[in-house]
């Protein structure tokens, strides 16, 4: 169920673009449903609640995110005077990764095997960094002010 309710409120998000309208039209349903189901889950009634509650809640944030028509989307390359679709595919690969990241390292530990919740934590700390130091490359001090905490 987390894992559904994660990947259909990525997608709502992404398609109104608004993270708020996705949060108030999933949670209430969510809520009772997770109730429901909790019961016959290897989390239990209280585990599957609140991860179900924060399945919407993170699903609704990325998408919003990623979405090209959400108001902060476009408050945001306006503000920087930068394209709007620059400003999206600039964003999108850390908003995936850190949807990847939460799925594999929590949702599917945590739904389907019932893994402590400090374990899927570490394991998602762990992946971050593990890809920081693959992916990452340094900061460079080119078109930063003098006097910049970088110079």
């Amino acid at each position: 169920l987390p894992i559904l309710l994660f990947l259909t409120s990525c997608f709502v998000a992404f398609a109104t673009g608004s993270s708020w309208t996705t949060m108030a039209i999933m949670q209430p349903n969510v809520v009772l449903l997770a109730a429901r189901l909790g019961e016959d889950s290897v989390l239990g009634t209280h585990g599957l609640l609140i991860l179900s509650i924060g399945a919407v809640l993170e699903g609704a944030i990325f998408g919003d995110h990623c979405s090209p028509i959400s108001d902060t989307t476009i408050l945001s390359s306006t503000a920087t005077r930068c394209k709007h679709i620059v400003h999206v595919k600039t964003q999108a690969p850390y908003a995936l990764l850190t949807a990847a990241v939460a799925s594999f390292a929590v949702y599917i530990p945590l739904a389907l095997w019932g893994a402590p919740s400090y374990a899927s934590l570490g394991l998602g700390i762990f992946m971050l960094y593990v890809l920081l130091r693959i992916f990452g490359r340094p900061l460079s001090n080119k078109g930063l002010p003098m006097g910049s905490p970088s110079t």
